[in-house]
């Protein structure tokens, strides 16, 4: 499936959706939207699973659909996500999009930079 064919898969859910968007999820869509006003800066989420941290970076387009974020990176690109676990990182893993249960966010970043140790 190519990036355009994803693209066009998740506008079509976000803008056809029926349910009601949560207020505060839709708030939060437009503060991060304006905070990228120049669309060049990057979006991280630091987000838990299990016993696991995880962090997701490099997203350029974040937007929220019933229930949960769904981030991409920009055209052509890729996000990198570092799995945590005991304080260490245990894994990594690049994709092409992520979908995140927003119960399990911990914190979405503008200009994330990752520093390892």
């Amino acid at each position: 499936m190519s990036e355009a064919d994803l693209n066009t898969i998740f506008d079509k859910i976000k803008d056809g959706s029926t349910e009601t968007k949560d207020p505060v999820l839709e708030g939060l869509e437009a503060a991060i939207n304006k905070l990228q006003d120049n669309e060049k800066q990057k979006i991280g989420i630091e987000f838990e699973c299990g016993d696991c941290c995880k962090k997701v970076i490099n997203g350029s387009k974040l937007f929220f659909v019933f229930n949960f974020a769904v981030l991409l990176p920009a055209p052509g690109d890729c996000l990198f996500l570092k799995i945590f676990s005991g304080g260490k990182i245990v894994d990594k893993q690049i994709m092409r999009a992520i979908i995140i249960p927003v119960g399990r966010i911990c914190a979405i970043e503008i200009e994330p930079v990752q520093v390892d140790p």
